[in-house]
């Protein structure tokens, strides 16, 4: 997560995903790609929780990244 905290602070906080370039928008899914399991710091119900929350929709396999 600290990957992805570097790249999102580069960009600006405050800037929409869809004000991004196409450059930054790759650079943005090889940062999620590379970042570390997210599993591995937080709980995989809660993050399935905060996805059907996020989509209104529960994941299709359990949690799709």
């Amino acid at each position: 997560m600290k990957e992805l905290a570097h790249i999102l602070g580069v960009f600006g906080w405050d800037k929409r995903f869809c004000d991004l370039t196409e450059k930054q928008v790759q650079a943005l899914i090889f940062g999620i790609q590379e970042s570390q399991d997210l599993a591995a710091e937080i709980n995989i119900g809660t993050l399935e929780e905060a996805y059907l929350e996020s989509t209104g929709t529960w994941p299709s396999t359990s949690i799709p990244f």
